[in-house]
């Protein structure tokens, strides 16, 4: 039997928000998910951005292998939508309508991108999206399925309904906005017969609560820059470029100030929270949870398992006839039959950050910080120099990442970049694509649309 597939993926979603102590959601249906399946509590995302996580996720394949950046997408990358498709599988997505999204789905059989555009307009959840992806459950064809969702409501700036904006929900708005979402799962999941349907649920990457609630809210854009673009658009771009300074001088001024109180990781979070030079685990570390057809109930695995593994193993389960070999991915099925299953560390980096106040982005960019991540140790460096920005952090004995003992350890710092290296230099290679004059200016657009230029 070859079982329908639904996979749903939800941006900035952090593991430790999901199952573990340090959670003050209310997730009833998550957690009856997790009761009626497996979950993983150590899924490790390949960066701290959309665009590379998911184009991991998507391909089974690091970035290096692909040539998929944060802003650049490789049409010779072959993804498991293609894969499944070949299989003779119905694949259904609804995803926003991000360029790089719109090409990883470009061969679907249906797709329902819903707007991006000023994120004050999302239509989110309850706006028209959760219904959305009932009315297509309730659609589906009785031929095998795949549908792939990928959701934006906790991505900030955060439109809480105000049912939810209750400790009852959660400490933070982040929490909050997570149980919101739960609402909505439990939605979908009526609509799903786990008889014969593989539920997966994920993110992306994660991402930092910062220790000042509200502290990553959108800034207000002055009445007097929206005035002065009306009456003299000429000067839009001008007053564009001062008013992205002015945020990062008033956040740089919040920082300082606080500075003296912080800890070196609680003041590399308010400086930047993602695309910096750190990979702390609330970047990386996602949930993951299979349930349905042919998946163990009340299962919690440990082992470390790497978002490039995640289709794969659907494939797996799914039992194709075609696979993708030339992948850096594996299948995970061993483990939900309790087997050996020999750990393979997890190749990490920080996706591409642009530098603060800048009025135009360099597409050419990448990120600054690579690393690798072991059940038992956490690296990382600087991408060109292997002595900058060097920490090891010691997981099982810190695990809160709070001491770098990148000095007191140089035997396992070196173990760690020669594993780093390995990984980088036998991954398979597909033909890089360079980027047209078009597409430059596609992305440039596309950036500028959704208030990152």
């Amino acid at each position: 039997m070859e079982p329908n597939v639904f996979l749903l993926t939800i941006d900035s979603l952090r593991a430790d928000k999901i199952f573990g102590n340090a959670r003050t959601s209310l997730t009833p249906h998550i957690d009856r998910l997790i009761k009626n399946g497996t979950c993983f509590t150590q899924a490790i995302s390949t960066a701290d951005g959309t665009g590379i996580s998911l184009g991991s996720l998507f391909t089974a394949s690091y970035p290096f292998t692909t040539g998929i950046t944060h802003f650049k997408f490789n049409p010779k990358a072959v993804t498991y939508f293609q894969i499944f498709k070949n299989n003779g599988y119905h694949i259904c997505a609804t995803i926003p309508d991000i360029s790089f999204l719109l090409k990883f789905t470009e061969n679907v059989d249906e797709k329902d991108p819903y707007i991006y555009d000023n994120r004050h307009a999302w239509l989110k959840l309850g706006g028209g999206i959760g219904q959305q992806i009932i009315d297509k459950l309730e659609k589906m064809p009785k031929t095998p399925w795949l549908y792939y969702v990928l959701l934006e409501d906790l991505h900030t700036p955060f439109f809480m309904p105000k049912e939810f904006d209750s400790e009852k929900y959660g400490e933070t708005d982040y929490e909050r906005m997570v149980s919101y979402i739960d609402l909505w799962i439990g939605k979908f999941l009526e609509k799903i017969d786990l008889s014969n349907t593989v539920v997966i649920i994920s993110a992306d990457h994660g991402d930092h609560i910062p220790i000042i609630d509200k502290w990553t809210d959108a800034p207000k854009t002055p009445g007097i820059l929206l005035k002065g673009k009306k009456a003299f658009p000429v000067l839009e771009p001008l007053g564009l470029f001062l008013f992205v300074k002015f945020n990062h001088m008033k956040r740089q001024y919040k920082i300082n100030k606080l500075k003296k109180n912080l800890t070196e990781k609680q003041f590399a979070i308010l400086s930047g929270p993602r695309g910096q030079n750190h990979l702390y685990d609330e970047q990386i570390r996602i949930p993951l949870i299979f349930a349905g057809y042919s998946i163990p109930s009340s299962k919690v695995i440990s082992n470390q398992v790497r978002q490039i593994d995640i289709f794969p193993t659907i494939a797996d389960i799914s039992n194709l006839k075609e696979n993708n070999n030339n992948v850096d991915g594996r299948s995970f099925v061993p483990l939900f039959n309790g087997d050996i299953f020999g750990e393979i560390p997890a190749y990490i980096e920080t996706t591409a950050a642009q530098k603060p106040g800048a009025s135009k982005r360099d597409l050419t960019l990448i990120g600054k910080i690579v690393g690798v991540r072991t059940s038992k140790y956490k690296y990382w460096r600087s991408r060109t120099d292997s002595k900058k920005d060097v920490y090891l952090f010691d997981l099982e004995n810190d695990p809160n990442e709070e001491k770098n003992i990148v000095n007191e350890q140089i035997d396992v710092v070196n173990t760690m970049e020669e594993l780093l290296k390995n990984i980088m230099q036998n991954s398979p290679k597909i033909d890089d694509n360079k980027l047209s004059k078009d597409e430059d200016e596609e992305i440039e657009a596309e950036l500028r649309k959704l208030g990152y230029i």
